[in-house]
Formats: C-alpha cells, structure tokens, sequence
C-alpha cells in the first residue's frame, strides 16, 4: 500500500473524516505525520532493513557523524594497511587503539587518531519522509518495509490517532497498541513487531550458528589450583 491507501484505510477504521474542509485537510495531515512516524518507529526497534556501508576517514580524524543512520548493526571493522580487524565498543572516558564509542545519538569517537582507514558496518538506514500519496513505505527510499508488514503501519497510526477519533471501543488506542508492540511494549511474539523480528531470525533458518566455548584457565593449566 501507498501513503494515500494507508491514510484512507486508517481513516475507514477509526472513522476519521479526510477531505477538503479545513478541518478534514487537518485530519490527513495528521494522518500523513503518523504514517512518516510508524516507518520511523518500526525502522528503530527491528532490522526490517539493513544496508551495508564503508566510509573512509581522513587521517587523523577521531570521530564521524552517521547522522543519516537510524541504528548500527553488530560492531564496526577497520579495514587499513594493517589488514581488517573489529573494533571493540568501549566508555567514550577510556577509549584506547582499536576502541570506539558512541558520543551522542549521530557522533562516533575513535580511540585513536585515523590513518586513513576504512571503517565497515551494517546499518538501518534513516529513510526519506513520504510526502505524496503515490510514495509507497515498501520502496528503499521511504524505509523499505514489504507489503506484508503494512499492517504494523496502520496498528501504530491507529494506536495514535484513536485518541483524536474518540476511539472509545479501542480503549482510547490500547488495542492497537497491542496489536503493534505487545502487552508489555517489548514486541512479543504475535504482535507487528514480533512478527517481523521472528521472520528475520527464522530467516534462512536452516544454518545453525554455534559459538566457539571460551578457554578457561583449566583448560591451558590442569594444575592452576595448585599456586
């Protein structure tokens, strides 16, 4: 579905008048400003869409902005002249060679001076707000969410605007909201957002990741215990 499919559909459900009064011209827009904000939302708590990215520093810069970047997925690798190593996530007070944290919500810190290195990651991107009916929320550009998980759109806006349609039968939003997220708010399975995290997990299911056992000091030194 498109924007304008979306909004009509929400529209229909709560009973909210859209047309060319000034009063129904206000309804849609906010209709329009909800549809923007659920792509947003479902973008931020799942990885429903997830593009990789590599961008090369200039030598002896000690931190880059992902202001176009919703959420990074998994750590960061540094690929240089020294080969391809992941960096280590640390406190931004005791960052040290290798290390890197998060300075605010758009700014990375290193914890050395670049020298010219590449850094390679996995992200959600930020998507374009739809601004027109014909926009689709399915298409890259506007956030890259299938047609099948539409329905978490319509649940958030519904969730949102019922408070404005005097949604008494909905519990001021409450069902909806539930239907989107859980009970819990924590995206439980059978909810919009738990369905799209499981397909995502079950997604090529039939490999099985296992992890390597971490070497104990029993393992190196049978005798440890004995000073």
């Amino acid at each position: 579905m498109n924007r304008g499919e979306i909004t009509l559909r929400v529209s229909r459900m709560l009973g909210i008048p859209v047309g060319t009064s000034d009063d129904e011209v206000d309804e849609a827009a906010l209709l329009d400003e909800l549809a923007n904000e659920a792509v947003l939302d479902i973008l931020s708590r799942t990885r429903i869409h997830v593009r990789r990215a590599q961008s090369t520093l200039n030598t002896g810069s000690t931190d880059f902005d992902i202001s176009d970047v919703l959420t990074i997925v998994g750590g960061i690798r540094s690929i240089g002249s020294d080969g391809e190593k992941l960096m280590v996530e640390q406190k931004r007070d005791e960052l040290s060679p290798g290390g890197y944290a998060f300075a605010g919500l758009s700014r990375v810190v290193l914890g050395a001076p670049s020298t010219g290195e590449t850094l390679d990651y996995w992200y959600v991107p930020r998507p374009t707000p739809m601004t027109l009916d014909a926009h689709d929320p399915s298409d890259r550009t506007y956030g890259r969410i299938p047609t099948e998980h539409h329905r978490a759109i319509l649940n958030y806006m519904c969730w949102h605007a019922a408070d404005k349609a005097g949604d008494q039968g909905a519990g001021r939003g409450e069902k909806y909201r539930t239907a989107y997220e859980g009970k819990d708010g924590f995206a439980a399975i059978g909810s919009d957002l738990g369905r799209i995290k499981t397909q995502i997990n079950f997604l090529g299911s039939k490999v099985r990741v296992g992890r390597q056992r971490e070497t104990l000091v029993g393992d190196t030194d049978p005798s440890y215990w004995q000073g």
